[in-house]
Parts: structure tokens; C-alpha cells; sequence
């Protein structure tokens, strides 16, 4: 069993099983944010960008800093005020608050200290309420085997726009039913352009997306997780049963 269209691709040319090789998606507990209500944002006199990950290198969250930086600097000072940028994670050590405060420092350095707001190991209900006010769930990480993080954004009904790499390009964040359900980057200048493009575009728009990421989502709940592991072992029972 493997976790994304990526990895099985990665072991089907190291083992040559494709026969015994099913791709079971992870669990994701998406109806807890599937209950967040949908709505238009239009009458919005502000829009939040949210990031969810640990603290951690490969979450590359100088990436989502520097990308925000760039950002600002193609909007006017009143575009500028209704902007924010939201990194919600968990620190599990020093090293990772040494980490923060690297981040911490790159915002001040980068002249956006005012407009980042850093949330460390809070309350589950305080990051559900932060999902259900952003208006774009923000995922940099490269070459992530799946991406539950980006799951949950999409199923709290942001527009996410997520690293152009593995299990966000090839198994999440992909087109459903024909229909857009978010965006794809991988450095500094298609960040803030996508961005830019999610910002501009229109509130019926935006909410379109989000109902197709949020049907899409379906693909990855616990139930379809049960539907799959048991499609994948049943063949190893009936051998055994022979």
C-alpha cells in the first residue's frame, strides 16, 4: 500500500509489482471542517493567507515569508492594510523555536513584522476559527508524499494554493469533475502571483473553488480510507483462505 500517486510511482520502478500495489490515501478527519460554513467573502474588508505546518525545514516557511513580501510590494498602501499572513504550527523543541525566532527576525528584516502573525501550538478550535476566516490555506513544502495539511484547508473552504510538487500536484490539488479546486506554485515570484490571481478574482469565483475542493476532499475520508485498505488486503485473505 502507498500513500499517493507519487510514491506508488517511486515503488513500482524499484520492485516491478504493479499488480500488488494499491494506493490507499491516508485517513483524513475532513468532516470536522467539512461543518464550517461557506460563505462569500465580498463584503470582506480584509483577507488572511494561513499556513499549517510544524515548524520545521522542509516546511520552508521563508518561503511563504518572502513570497508575502513580494506580494505587498505590487499592492497600494490601502491593498496592503487588508492583508495578513498567518503561520499556525507546533514547535516540539528547541531547535524548532530557535526556528521561530529566525522567521521572527526575517519578518522584521523584510519590513513585514507587522503583517505576520506567528501562532504556535494553539487550540485546535482557534486553528479551525483562523481556517474559517482565511480567505487562502498557504502549503510550501517540497515534494510532500501526500499532504494532509492541505486536505484540511481544503476542506475548511480556503483557497489553497500549494507547492507545484509529488502529492499536491498529482493527487490533491487537481481538477474535480472538470472543476478548479485550487493552485499550484514553487518559488518566490508564482507564489505571489498566484496569490495575486486568488485576490483579484471575483467572490463567486473563489467560492466556486472552494466547493470543488470541498466535494473533492471526499476521496480522502475515513470512510473511503476503510473502502480502500480493505480492496487491498481482501486478495491476501483469499490466499490465505486457499
Amino acid at each position: 500500500m502507498v500513500n499517493s500517486t507519487w510514491t506508488q510511482n517511486h515503488i513500482l520502478a524499484l520492485w516491478r509489482c504493479g499488480a500488488r500495489t494499491s494506493i490507499v490515501y491516508p485517513p483524513c478527519d475532513v468532516q470536522i471542517f467539512l461543518d464550517i460554513q461557506l460563505e462569500e467573502d465580498e463584503k470582506k474588508n480584509h483577507h488572511s493567507i494561513v499556513s499549517i505546518g510544524q515548524f520545521r525545514p522542509e516546511k520552508d516557511h521563508s518561503l511563504q515569508i518572502r513570497a508575502f513580501r513580494k506580494l505587498l510590494d505590487k499592492k497600494t498602501v490601502e491593498e496592503q492594510a487588508a492583508l495578513k499572513l498567518i503561520l499556525i504550527g507546533g514547535c516540539r523543541n528547541h531547535e524548532d523555536e530557535a526556528r521561530v525566532t529566525r522567521l521572527r527576525d526575517l519578518c522584521e528584516k523584510l519590513g513585514v513584522g507587522d503583517k505576520v502573525e506567528f501562532k504556535i501550538n494553539i487550540p485546535f478550535e482557534e486553528l479551525k476559527r483562523h481556517l474559517a476566516e482565511a480567505t487562502i490555506g498557504l502549503h510550501t513544502m517540497w515534494n510532500e508524499h501526500f499532504g494532509i495539511g492541505v486536505v484540511e484547508c481544503m476542506a475548511a473552504g480556503t483557497v489553497i494554493l500549494a507547492h507545484n510538487s509529488r502529492g499536491p500536484k498529482l493527487d490533491t490539488v487537481v481538477p474535480y469533475d472538470g472543476g478548479v479546486t485550487g493552485f499550484l506554485a514553487d518559488d518566490e515570484d508564482s507564489y505571489a502571483k498566484a496569490v495575486g490571481i486568488i485576490l483579484s478574482s471575483s467572490p463567486e469565483k473563489r467560492l466556486d473553488i472552494k466547493r470543488n475542493a470541498r466535494h473533492s476532499v471526499s476521496r480522502f475520508s475515513d470512510q473511503e480510507f476503510e473502502r480502500s485498505f480493505l480492496a487491498a488486503v481482501e486478495p491476501l485473505m483469499l490466499t490465505e483462505n486457499r
